[in-house]
């Protein structure tokens, strides 16, 4: 509940972690406050680290979701949009944060959000899966 990123009338919202048969859900909220439609280029998630020293070699793992329960392509004017992110089982060390990064397709109105170990090891454990988008 306390991971988002607003900026440019785009609000982006982690609104739960949850975990089912070694699977991780990422339930993201997209709300635009613009009259001006938001165009979803591509979500990204990556591992990166949390600091970067001077003169380091960067140093990212790319994830690629399993299943995205609803294919998110544009986000009208002042509208909501759900979705959830399907990805394999993982952890990450602590000087390190999974980003997850939205990007506007011909714009500049990029959201970011950082999660860390400790939000992944809090995720909430699901018994029966009822998915109701």
């Amino acid at each position: 509940k306390h991971i988002g990123a607003k900026g440019f009338g785009i609000q982006f919202i982690l609104k739960g972690i949850y975990i089912h048969n070694g699977k991780y859900y990422f339930h993201t909220e997209v709300r635009n406050r613009t009259d001006v439609p938001f165009q979803i280029d591509f979500v990204n998630f990556k591992v990166v680290d949390k600091k970067l020293a001077r003169r380091t070699a960067l140093q990212e793992r790319t994830m690629l979701p399993l299943r995205i329960y609803k294919p998110l392509d544009a986000i009208g004017g002042t509208t909501t949009e759900r979705n959830v992110f399907l990805l394999d089982q993982f952890t990450i060390a602590d000087d390190k944060v999974l980003l997850i990064e939205i990007f506007e397709k011909n714009g500049s109105r990029h959201q970011t959000l950082q999660v860390e170990n400790s939000d992944l090891i809090k995720a909430r454990l699901i018994n029966d899966m009822h998915l109701k988008l």
